[in-house]
C-alpha cells in the first residue's frame, strides 16, 4: 500500500511505548520512514498532554493529539484544545458512591491542566514512578473545581475486577458516563460515548481530511473502538483477546520487540 494514501494512529502504552517507556530505535527507523513516504502519523492515548509532551520532540506526529482516551483532541501546533468532552456532575456522585464502597481505591481525577489524586495505595505508587509526573493531593474530589476529562480508579487486579461488576449492578453508565479498563489495575470513567474511535473520527472531520484510509494499532480495551473505527487495523502479539477479536491483523511482536515497526512493514505489503 502506497503510504501517501494512509493515516496511522497509535496507542502508547503497551503498543508503541517499551515496557521502559521508551521509543525503540526500530519503531522510531520506521515511523519516519513512513512519514518520508508521505504518511500521515498520529497519536491516540489515555495519557494527559503533560506526559505525552515529552515525546513530541521525538516522535513528531503529524497530527493533533487525542488525549485522555479520546476526551480531548489537542493541537500541539497552535496550542489550542480542537474538541472536548467532559465528564458530567453526576461523575462526582458516581465516583463518592464507589470511593464509599471502596475507600482503599485511589481515584485519580484527570482535567486539561492538572492530575489530582485523593488516595495512595500500591498501583497508585506504581502509576505514580511510571508517568513520572507531578500530581496534586486533594483531600476531596470537591476542591478539583475545573472540568474533569476523565476519572481513573487505581488498584489490585482483584479489586478493579470485582469493581467492574459493582458498577454494572449500580447501572452507573446510565448517568451519561462509560466504563473502560486500561490496563488490569485500572478502571476508567469517561464522558458517555467518548472513546479514541469517536475522537479520531471528529477530528478528521475538523481537519477536513478524507479520503485516506484509516490504519491504527491497540492492545486493550480503551483501544477497541479506534481498531473497529479503522480501515486496517493491528495489535501486538500480547493484546488482550478482545481486542484480538476485532483486529485485522495479530502482530507477531510485542511492545517490547517492535510492534510499530513490524505494523508499519507489513502495510507496506497490502
Amino acid at each position: 500500500m502506497n503510504y501517501k494514501d494512509t493515516i496511522f494512529v497509535t496507542d502508547m502504552d503497551g503498543t508503541l511505548l517499551s515496557a521502559d517507556k521508551s521509543v525503540s530505535e526500530e519503531n522510531l527507523r520506521m515511523i519516519r520512514e513512513y512519514q518520508a513516504q508521505g504518511g500521515i502519523f498520529g497519536l491516540a492515548t489515555g495519557r494527559p498532554i503533560q506526559t505525552t509532551a515529552r515525546y513530541l520532540e521525538t516522535l513528531k506526529p503529524d497530527l493533533p493529539l487525542i488525549l485522555y482516551n479520546g476526551c480531548i483532541v489537542y493541537d500541539q501546533t497552535s496550542d489550542k484544545i480542537i474538541y472536548a468532552k467532559y465528564l458530567p456532575d453526576e461523575a462526582r456522585d458516581i465516583l463518592n458512591d464507589i470511593f464509599t464502597k471502596y475507600p482503599g481505591i485511589a481515584p485519580e481525577i484527570f482535567t486539561f491542566q492538572a492530575q489530582y489524586y485523593l488516595n495512595l495505595n500500591e498501583a497508585e505508587k506504581w502509576h505514580h514512578e511510571i508517568l513520572q509526573v507531578s500530581y496534586i493531593k486533594k483531600d476531596s474530589a470537591d476542591e478539583v473545581t475545573e472540568p474533569w476529562c476523565k476519572l481513573l480508579l487505581a488498584d489490585s487486579v482483584e479489586v478493579i475486577d470485582e469493581l467492574m461488576e459493582y458498577v454494572k449492578e449500580k447501572k452507573f453508565s446510565e448517568s451519561g458516563v462509560r466504563f473502560v479498563r486500561s490496563c488490569p489495575y485500572f478502571l476508567e470513567i469517561l464522558p458517555e460515548s467518548v472513546s479514541k474511535g469517536e475522537a479520531l473520527s471528529e477530528m478528521l472531520k475538523i481537519l477536513g481530511i478524507s479520503g485516506k484510509k484509516i490504519v491504527s494499532v491497540g492492545d486493550y480495551d480503551n483501544d477497541i473502538e479506534m481498531l473497529k473505527a479503522s480501515d486496517i487495523s493491528f495489535c501486538p502479539a500480547d493484546s488482550q483477546p478482545e481486542v484480538k477479536a476485532v483486529s485485522d491483523f495479530v502482530l507477531s511482536s510485542t511492545c517490547d520487540e517492535g510492534a510499530i515497526a513490524e505494523a508499519l512493514a507489513a502495510l507496506s505489503k497490502i
